[in-house]
């Protein structure tokens, strides 16, 4: 396992990253099941790099989280409460299009 000290601070909760932008990455990593480090090499700058390391935060346990959300500038009952806002959403989201392109296959 890697160790979390090795990765850069989020300087963003997952609320200050639009939507769309966290989809992109999270469809990537956990529908297409590309791994992290895999993402983090196909990144073309920081913003993404950013973008992935938040998106593969979805599976940390609380206490990683707010280890590597240490510099986000809000309350730790925020960036949970955010992070698993965002897991719903676009987890609902994806399933809506799953749904949308099988019924247009059909």
């Amino acid at each position: 396992m890697l160790s979390i000290a090795k990765f850069k601070h989020s300087k963003h909760c997952f609320c200050q990253i639009p939507l769309v932008d966290l989809e992109k990455w999270f469809n990537k990593r956990y529908q297409q099941g590309v791994p992290t480090l895999e993402l983090l090499a196909q990144a073309s700058n920081t913003y993404e790099r950013e973008i992935i390391a938040i998106v593969a935060m979805f599976e940390l346990d609380d206490e990683s989280v707010l280890q590597l959300m240490g510099d986000v500038n809000l309350p730790e009952h925020h960036i949970l409460h955010c992070r698993e806002h965002f897991r719903d959403t676009l987890q609902q989201c994806l399933a809506q299009e799953s749904k949308g392109s099988s019924s247009t296959s059909s």
